[in-house]
């Protein structure tokens, strides 16, 4: 688990939880939340992500590792159930098939890889706009959803 550090006498908004085994993105994408006020946690397998959940009560996750599909379904049930934070989650296939199993085991939102830094700051900001996950149905799965 990495602590947050600040320059700032301001109150941090939000905790980010990013669980990722690229070590190139989670600095960039640390140094993008911090600038935003937000106090980043990170960790690298599944076991430590859901008990950081646990502990921390993240506003946002942001999933970027490489999983079997048993493994992100682990993974997302843990962080869901730990958690009512969104889940944001980077994924390499560009199917709908993939996109949609990611939702339906609990990823709130997908990205496609490679994702522009820019892009994912922006979203997770919508994200936490939006507070708690409470009821949300993703919009594919809302058969109210004009798409």
């Amino acid at each position: 688990m990495v602590a947050w550090k600040s320059n700032s006498n301001t109150i941090p908004l939000h905790t980010v939880l990013i669980i990722s085994d690229q070590p190139d993105n989670v600095a960039v994408w640390d140094s993008l939340f911090s600038q935003r006020n937000c106090i980043v946690l990170t960790e690298t397998n599944i076991s430590d992500a859901i008990q950081s959940a646990r502990l921390v009560g993240p506003s946002l996750m942001l999933v970027d590792v490489r999983l079997s599909n048993k493994e992100r379904a682990v993974l997302l049930h843990g962080l869901r159930t730990a958690s009512r934070g969104p889940i944001l989650m980077t994924v390499s296939a560009n199917t709908v098939d993939d996109i949609m199993e990611a939702n339906q085991a609990g990823a709130d939102e997908c990205l496609i890889k490679p994702v522009n830094p820019a892009v994912l700051i922006v979203k997770a900001m919508a994200w936490l706009g939006h507070g708690e996950r409470s009821a949300r149905v993703p919009a594919m799965l809302n058969p109210n959803t004009a798409v």
